[in-house]
């Protein structure tokens, strides 16, 4: 009897909406946005990371330091993901001059369909302010989907997407055709973490075990067992982690930029693997995930990096092959990283934000 009712339970749990999930998560939340806000000009950064993916940590991180040192004059306020349906607090003390930035990532879908349905119901909720929407991939599986958010963007006057590669670009330009799109690297690339410098030892082994790996238990067991039979010292990370909290942060990217830059090949089949590869200036051999974000980015902003290897096609001889052709690998002048290429590109983040 209490299996047909836990069942029965879960029935009408699956039925409640989304949007009305968060929405009595957020009333209950001990973060909610404070009911004083300064008088100043403030600039939001709604669905900031509050969860244990350091990917997403680090966009929020990144976003707001890109804010904080271009806005000085502005208060940078983040709207965390639990608590962004307390919204009703904010509408009473915002202000047409406001703007709202929503965070970057690759979270513009129906993947991660309950960050979209926060995206949209920002987008709704506020149509007299200025909204930008920071570096994403988009990568919706079913249309019905697509068209939901298409409808609702498209009715907001003043609201600018970023795509953080090229697939992204062209399909946010032939689906958005009424907002201002525009193509920029991921916002992580603000961040410069080659300093301070370590000796480096061994192989970081940083692959997924979600909905988004391709890689099959069959291929990655072998792969592994190969690695630590070449090399002495193999450790595991993942840019997902179970004890987190906003508090800490800062120093969980601090830690795993260190562990990176402490190793002489990072291999991944993560995005901000790679991309934190790229900012601690780490060789790294990085494979393709369920959609196109990791080949797009790859090919849009670090093709021309000797020392980040794009896999293609798996075979562990090529593999083991190309680590340690990375492990031997002299460092030259055309292997450092265009910090500056990168940061000049996000002058169009500026402009949308100024005008």
């Amino acid at each position: 009897m209490l299996d047909v009712i836990n069942k029965l339970k879960l029935k009408v749990i699956y039925k409640i909406p989304m949007t009305l999930k968060l929405r009595i998560r957020s009333f209950f939340s001990k973060n909610n946005v404070p009911l004083v806000l300064s008088n100043g000009l403030k600039i939001f950064v709604a669905m900031a990371a509050d969860y244990g993916n350091l990917g997403d940590v680090a966009i929020t991180e990144a976003q707001t330091s890109f804010l904080k040192d271009y806005f000085p004059d502005y208060e940078i306020i983040p709207l965390y993901v639990k608590n962004l349906y307390s919204l009703t607090k904010l509408k009473k003390v915002i202000t047409p001059s406001d703007i709202i930035t929503t965070i970057g990532g690759g979270n513009m879908g129906d993947v991660y369909e309950g960050l979209e349905n926060q995206r949209r119901y920002i987008i709704k909720s506020f149509p007299h302010n200025k909204i930008i929407s920071f570096p994403q991939s988009i990568d919706f599986k079913k249309e019905k989907n697509l068209n939901k958010s298409i409808k609702i963007y498209s009715k907001h006057p003043n609201l600018h997407i970023f795509a953080r590669e090229l697939k992204s670009y062209e399909l946010m330009k032939n689906s958005f055709k009424k907002n201002h799109i525009h193509l920029v690297p991921d916002i992580v690339f603000y961040i410069n973490r080659t300093e301070p410098r370590f000796n480096r030892k061994g192989v970081i082994i940083c692959l997924r075990n979600d909905l988004e790996g391709v890689i099959s238990s069959i291929h990655k067991n072998s792969l592994i067992a190969a690695i630590e039979e070449k090399y002495q010292q193999v450790h595991f990370y993942d840019t997902v982690i179970n004890d987190f909290s906003t508090d800490m942060a800062n120093q969980k990217l601090e830690d795993i930029w260190i562990a990176f830059k402490q190793a002489k090949v990072v291999v991944t089949d993560r995005l901000h693997g790679m991309i934190f590869c790229a900012i601690t200036k780490t060789p790294c051999i990085v494979f393709s995930n369920s959609n196109h974000k990791i080949i797009s980015t790859y090919q849009c902003w670090l093709s021309d990096l000797a020392f980040i290897r794009y896999i293609k096609v798996f075979d562990i001889d090529y593999i083991l092959e190309q680590i340690n052709q990375l492990v031997q690998m002299e460092w030259k002048e055309d292997h450092e990283v265009k910090y500056l290429e990168y940061i000049q590109k996000f002058d169009l983040i500026l402009e949308s934000l100024r005008k």
